[in-house]
């Protein structure tokens, strides 16, 4: 027991780290969303984000699956030696030619607006094409400093980019409209993008067998599922928006896709803490500790994203209107629908992560295929009929289906378990949380709506957590060794407190 409640601390230690490293920016993110929908309008902002979808599709299309082998395999070579090296080196070599490749393909597109069109959609495609190139060399160095365990060196990259981002963002959405919020983007993935120089040994000479034939097969294998994931289940719904409605539909459902992705990415950004984690459990080759790991980091998980799915999607009549401005008010219903079932594509990272871990990235191919046709079949069936909130229902089933899938090719392939009673006493008590909030919300309005409805859904969610005996001693024990030392002196027998309260013994 003391072996595994180990392995699940160290397990919560990197994915809390990969999670402060984010922290900043995701808010950095959101509030950037904001200031762009405050200052463009719903069309203003509906060009930004399908901005940024082109550019981090181009980038997904463009790395051909070498930064996640990258981050699977450099931290087992050889340790301080020169193995990674190599590795890192000859993976350059190839991601340099398609970035190129890509690059030069957008800005070859860009001369063809300028001439069909004028220079303004000319020069946001030419600084779409400089957000490709930005967050295409830092996913790639990202994932060589994730794969050598750099996580304090990420999060200090990550914290710069989202400080620099949010001014950037609003003095380029003032000053230039919707291109320059997008230079605030590409500031954004610079820090990191740059110390990929420190990674590479320019000493080191390529040699083509450092990418090991089983390398090149996962990184394939996630690649196609990455291009699926991004092109596809990702923001395909701009697509149809903007071809069935208009760019202003597109602002809309960005607006609602801002705070689903508060939470979604959330679970994205600690999934490379988890795929490192479930691979050293791997390593061990012990299976009763490698299931016992999974179900209990799916508890935790869904403790802390169920109450907030359930109930932001009960109080987003006030809660979006307030932040973006009535202008988005026709977005209510839709951004509720994605905040309701977010809590679906973020626990999916959890199957996911222990399936790639494993080495079976064909599996995760499988599933994004059939996610991925299906998504399309819905939105073309959804959309010309019901609008915004036909892409809200299309992308509330396919989660659900996703993690359906995942959930049993783990099982199936990997023979770990999904927890169902206690995920079916945690959605009871996140039910309990949103039926609290929603009464703060339909008995006031605005901005004491939100401060009435926030502290009873969490009243009611605490209780319902105690009485349903969710989080169990040994809960306690593992969160209190992970975080407890990290939080601020005072603040540490509060936090015991509380989960003593949460965790009757």
């Amino acid at each position: 027991m003391n072996g595994m409640s180990t392995s699940v601390s160290n397990l919560l230690k990197s994915s809390l780290i990969s999670l402060a490293a984010t922290l900043i920016s995701l808010v950095a993110g959101f509030a950037s969303s904001v200031i762009a929908a405050r200052l463009l309008g719903p069309a203003g902002s509906g060009e930004v984000a399908y901005a940024l979808w082109i550019a981090t599709s181009a980038a997904a299309l463009a790395d051909m699956g070498l930064p996640q082998a990258l981050l699977r395999n450099t931290g087992g070579l050889s340790g301080d030696g020169e193995a990674w090296k190599i590795l890192v080196r000859t993976a350059l070599r190839s991601f340099m030619i398609s970035v190129s490749m890509v690059g030069a393909a957008i800005l070859a597109f860009a001369a063809i607006i300028y001439i069909q069109r004028d220079t303004r959609h000319a020069l946001l495609w030419i600084v779409t094409g400089l957000l490709f190139l930005s967050y295409a060399f830092h996913v790639f160095s990202m994932a060589i400093a994730r794969g050598r365990n750099r996580f304090g060196q990420t999060a200090r990259t990550t914290a710069l980019g989202g400080i620099l981002q949010i001014p950037l963002v609003f003095a380029g959405a003032w000053l230039l409209g919707p291109t320059g919020a997008v230079i605030g983007y590409v500031v954004r993935y610079l820090p990191q993008a740059l110390l990929l120089r420190s990674y590479v040994d320019r000493d080191i000479k390529p040699s083509h067998e450092a990418l090991q034939p089983e390398m090149r097969r996962y990184g394939r294998h996630i690649w196609l599922s990455d291009l699926i994931e991004i092109l596809v289940l990702s923001r395909i719904e701009f697509l149809f928006l903007g071809l069935f409605l208009s760019s202003t539909s597109v602002g809309y459902f960005a607006a609602g896709l801002g705070l689903t992705g508060l939470i979604e990415q959330v679970m994205l950004q600690i999934s490379p803490a988890l795929i490192v984690s479930f691979t050293e459990a791997h390593a061990r080759n012990d299976q009763r500790m490698l299931n016992a790991a999974y179900r209990r980091v799916i508890r935790i998980v869904a403790l802390v994203m169920l109450p907030i799915s359930f109930g932001g999607a009960a109080i987003m009549p006030d809660l979006l209107p307030l932040i973006f401005g009535d202008a988005f008010d026709p977005a209510i219903p839709a951004s509720a629908t994605l905040l309701a079932f977010v809590w679906l594509a973020g626990m999916s990272v959890i199957p996911w992560g222990i399936i790639g871990a494993s080495g079976r990235s064909v599996l995760l191919l499988r599933v994004q295929i059939i996610s991925g046709m299906l998504m399309i079949l819905l939105l073309t069936a959804l959309v010309p009929r019901m609008g915004l909130q036909g892409a809200a229902l299309a992308r509330a089933a396919i989660v659900t289906l996703t993690f359906v899938l995942l959930s049993w090719t783990a099982w199936r392939y990997v023979q770990v378990s999904v927890p169902v009673a206690a995920l079916a006493k945690t959605m009871l008590a996140a039910i309990l949380c949103a039926v609290a909030a929603g009464v703060g919300v339909y008995s006031f309005d605005g901005a004491i709506a939100i401060v009435t409805a926030v502290p009873a859904g969490v009243m009611a969610y605490m209780l319902a957590v105690r009485f349903l005996r969710l989080i169990d001693p040994e809960d306690v024990k593992i969160l209190m060794d992970t975080v407890g030392g990290k939080l601020p002196g005072a603040s540490r027998p509060f936090a015991s407190k509380l989960l003593t309260f949460l965790a009757p013994g």
